[in-house]
């Protein structure tokens, strides 16, 4: 599945000077890490599954459930990652990371034992909190462990975890939630009646602690790639003052990642859009779903991988980010089209494009933000480039359509709020994303060149 490819003498040197081990290993560690990722994803998309159950049995609107999608997850997510990424440059990203999988699978797990509002949202703070430090930590892991040539295969393949994480929420949740109604309340352990709903956040949350054992296997690799060699990191002032004069280089992958996730985040309203639309039912929209995230996610990242090669310059390596503009030209129109499509099964067709798009912008945009990133503020970077991003994507969008669909004064008018939404994200995205695309290519000449004169020197 992984594919590595064959390691050269330039990258042999890299490894054994920082003394991160085997090929192999290095793709068991991608694999590790590719797995937690895809278990963070199961663990947050779960909530969409069971949006109409949690809706009666809490008397919520769909804008108090906007919120527990969207700002419930993304504003802790957004507030503590800048400082847990400067940690990260500082200390140990394998222990952040192992903490951050027993935060988060509490957090989901717990969600089984309440039923209201306020701590149905402080359990949603929690787990966006124990995600807030896997993307950083992780890509930042994996960029030290290959060679920069060689880089955007392990992170594509690793970034895939969105959407296999998302299909298998889908998949194996909406049979799960379907299988759970068929159940009713039930006991696990002398403990419930559980609600079918409070039933699967139980389920999903508990496996989360084999991988808080397993990622005690890791080993910390030796950070590449620096400007700045100092035992105790750079300090935050010193990553702000890098991006704000490559402010447009980074406002190429930051904009183009905040609209790809915003478009993307439209499919956690697919069961209630599905059902009121064409009255398909939960376990008909997850395993569709599920189904594509599975198969478009995969394929798509297969195609970021191969694009970025394709597509790169001669003399510059600009091909993901190249992709990560391709995707979100492909996304824009089947996001606007597939939740107003006539029939159910026309949308169905038109959301698998959708999703291609959105898994080679996926895919394109942290392998982009790693080629012209210094090793030694990787971890806070990709921290503050999470911030925003969740900052104009996940905190905005789910609340935003909620009370849109609140405002119109008709349920059914989902389908038309999210093509409306989709527009209005997507073409002044693209605008700016062309416009400062030569910006991008400058700043990855200038890290190409320091790239250089490390091995030159045989760091």
């Amino acid at each position: 599945m992984l594919n590595p490819e064959p390691i050269s003498d330039t990258e042999a040197g890299v490894v054994a000077a920082s003394g991160v081990g085997s090929l192999a290993y290095r793709w068991y560690v991608v694999s590790l890490l590719l797995a937690v990722y895809i278990l963070a994803y199961f663990d947050r998309f779960i909530l969409s599954l069971v949006i109409d159950p949690i809706k009666h049995a809490m008397g919520l609107s769909d804008f108090e459930i906007g919120l527990l999608l969207g700002p419930a997850f993304s504003l802790f997510n957004m507030v503590v990652v800048i400082p847990l990424g400067w940690q990260a440059d500082r200390s140990s990203r394998k222990w952040l990371m192992v903490l951050a999988v027993l935060c988060w699978c509490t957090m989901t797990s717990g969600v089984a034992f309440i039923a209201s509002f306020l701590p149905l949202l402080f359990l949603r703070l929690g787990l966006g909190l124990g995600e807030a430090i896997a993307l950083p930590c992780s890509v930042s892991i994996i960029s030290d462990y290959f060679h920069r040539a060689h880089r955007a295969r392990p992170i594509s393949v690793y970034m895939a975890g969105t959407y296999l994480g998302a299909g298998l929420a889908f998949l194996i949740g909406g049979n799960l939630v379907g299988w759970l109604e068929k159940l009713g309340p039930f006991h696990i352990l002398g403990l419930g009646p559980f609600q079918p709903w409070q039933g699967a956040f139980l389920l999903v949350g508990l496996p989360g602690f084999v991988f808080v054992a397993l990622m005690l296997t890791i080993r910390e690799p030796v950070r590449t790639e620096t400007l700045h060699v100092t035992a105790k990191g750079v300090p935050l002032k010193t990553s702000l003052d890098y991006i704000r004069r490559n402010w447009k280089a980074f406002g190429v992958l930051i904009i183009g990642a905040s609209c790809n996730i915003a478009l993307s985040i439209m499919v956690l309203w697919n069961v209630p859009l599905f059902q009121r639309s064409w009255h398909w039912s939960v376990a008909e929209v997850g395993t569709l779903t599920g189904i594509y995230f599975l198969t478009a996610g995969p394929l798509g990242t297969f195609l970021a991988v191969w694009l970025s090669r394709k597509l790169s310059s001669r003399t510059i390596q600009d091909g993901a980010a190249r992709v990560l503009i391709l995707g979100v030209l492909i996304s824009i129109p089947a996001y606007a089209a597939y939740p107003i499509a006539p029939t159910g099964e026309i949308s169905a067709a038109i959301m698998f494009v959708a999703i291609i798009g959105t898994t080679l912008a996926t895919a394109g945009g942290p392998s982009a933000i790693a080629l012209i990133t210094p090793g030694e503020m990787r971890s806070q970077v990709f921290a503050l480039y999470t911030a925003v991003v969740t900052l104009l994507g996940p905190l905005f969008a789910p609340p935003l359509i909620g009370w849109l669909v609140d405002l119109s004064g008709s349920p059914n008018a989902l389908g038309v709020v999210l093509s409306g939404f989709a527009v209005a994200a997507g073409l002044p995205s693209l605008f700016f994303m062309l416009r400062w695309f030569k910006d991008y290519q400058r700043s990855s000449t200038t890290m190409e060149a320091l790239a250089r004169a490390e091995r030159g020197h045989g760091v």
